[in-house]
């Protein structure tokens, strides 16, 4: 009998995961990189494993690496996903609870964005729903919150997929997820195991079918199956650095070789620097009558002896070396800088001074592009919530900020602007987002609720200023 191979992972899906093995060794910290051992640390010929296992235990992690992912992700993230079109009430308490685990929508969309530009390059968003009886109405629905939310998908649980061209499109027809579910422990009630499982989804004309796969002893088996009333998979790719369809590579991996030679540098340099303050003392013509009158080193000790030629000495490191190991970490450090920043460099091309003066460079960066396609697989998800809630024709837009390094606006600009606004060259509504953008006013201002505030208020101030001036 032929074994199912439901839980091995695609060609393409493994050598992601190979891309980002180092990735996820520097966000797991100095932890994880001594758990890594070997792979990354590399033994010296002839070293002892008891020397290595000292060498690997004193080494630390200048993590240049998870500090450029944080940076990257709080620039994005300095202000909140807002929702500009495909708001409601309903969707607005949703997104409150996105993942029906806590997490907000920006918290779920930072966790996407930092899992894709810290690993393989890619990560995915999956919308799903509680499976329903037959029958169950919409009141019946809401009262047991059967409601769509969004689930994290990373390269480690994505073990496959096929995709197929239909109606000229790229459309993905199957996708197999690996997935760990806690159930109660049948031998003791205060415990929980670990169940693993594949969910398989496969599009077979035009419906979605759901099939659900365990261990059973040695293969997998259906344990679970069932239609839906579903037109297409709804998990789509977030392409942090893409490398084809549903396939990305490291954005990063330049800067993780740099800090993985970093690690082994100053692995280098704590080593030496462990020898070079324990100096050695050498001593000759010294005889310790065979072992009888052994040689101590302490203070408040002295050592004599009646051979005339003995001789005794300290033999210490001249710290070249160490010079050397510093200066290369510090070459280092400053080259982890350096590809940190790339990301928002502007690429090359002309601009004019007045496209300089308007700030349009930060439209060009890399990180503006990874946050232009994070925006748009959120807003694919999105859409697919709306339609599992019945509402198929809503237009979804987000905006996902892209104004990294913008200064707060100085007096002349507000007052340029403010006379723009005065001679009818520019409207109110325009300034004030201009104002929320450069941080004059509170980034989740309410601008049209603002602007009616101001229409409200407008007639008592004139009445105030007639009354003060009469």
């Amino acid at each position: 009998m032929t074994k199912n191979t439901v839980a091995d992972r695609s060609a393409a899906s493994a050598a992601m995961l190979e891309d980002a093995g180092k990735g996820r060794a520097l966000m797991g910290g100095t932890k994880a990189m001594r758990e890594a051992g070997k792979e990354y640390l590399p033994k010296f010929e002839a070293e002892s494993d008891t020397g290595y296992t000292a060498r690997l235990r004193q080494s630390w992690l200048f993590n240049g690496y998870r500090k450029t992912v944080r940076d990257m992700n709080g620039r994005v993230f300095d202000k909140p996903v807002e929702v500009v079109d495909g708001s409601s009430d309903t969707m607005d308490a949703w997104l409150e609870n996105v993942d029906m685990q806590g997490r907000d929508f920006s918290t779920f969309a930072s966790e996407i964005f930092k899992d894709g530009i810290s690993g393989s390059g890619i990560s995915y968003i999956m919308v799903d729903s509680p499976r329903r009886a037959e029958n169950t109405t919409k009141a019946e629905a809401e009262a047991q919150n059967l409601r769509p939310f969004l689930v994290h998908l990373t390269v480690e649980e994505v073990l496959g997929w096929r995709a197929e061209t239909i109606n000229n499109v790229m459309t993905l027809t199957q996708i197999r997820i690996a997935e760990t579910v806690n159930e109660p422990d049948p031998k003791d009630e205060f415990k929980d195991i670990e169940v693993k499982q594949v969910r398989v989804l496969d599009l077979i004309e035009g419906r979605v079918s759901i099939r659900i796969f365990r261990k059973d002893g040695d293969d997998w088996a259906v344990v679970d199956e069932y239609p839906t009333d579903l037109t297409e998979i709804m998990v789509v790719p977030f392409y942090a650095n893409r490398s084809g369809y549903f396939t990305g590579e490291p954005l990063l991996d330049d800067l993780s070789d740099i800090n993985i030679a970093h690690w082994q540098s100053q692995s280098d340099q704590r080593n030496i620097l462990h020898f070079a303050r324990v100096p050695i003392l050498f001593t000759s013509g010294y005889d310790d009558d065979g072992g009888k009158t052994p040689l101590v080193i302490a203070a408040g000790m002295a050592t004599t002896t009646s051979n005339s030629d003995a001789d005794m000495k300290w033999v210490e490191h001249s710290g070249k070396a160490i010079d050397a190991g510093r200066q290369d970490l510090k070459d280092l450090e400053f080259q982890m800088e350096t590809f940190g920043l790339q990301l928002l460099v502007a690429k090359d091309g002309a601009q004019s001074a007045t496209g300089e003066a308007l700030d349009a460079a930060k439209e060009t960066t890399q990180l503006a592009m990874i946050a232009d396609s994070l925006q748009d697989a959120l807003e694919q998800a999105l859409k697919w919530m709306h339609q599992l809630a019945g509402n198929k024709d809503v237009s979804v837009s987000l905006r996902v900020n892209k104004d990294y390094g913008v200064s707060m606006m100085t007096a002349q600009e507000f007052t340029v602007m403010l006379t723009a606004v005065n001679t009818g060259n520019m409207s109110r509504e325009t300034f004030m987002q201009e104002m929320a953008r450069r941080g004059m006013v509170r980034a989740d201002l309410d601008i049209e609720a603002e602007l009616d505030r101001i229409e409200a208020e407008a007639p008592d101030l004139l009445l105030e200023g007639g009354a003060d001036g009469g």
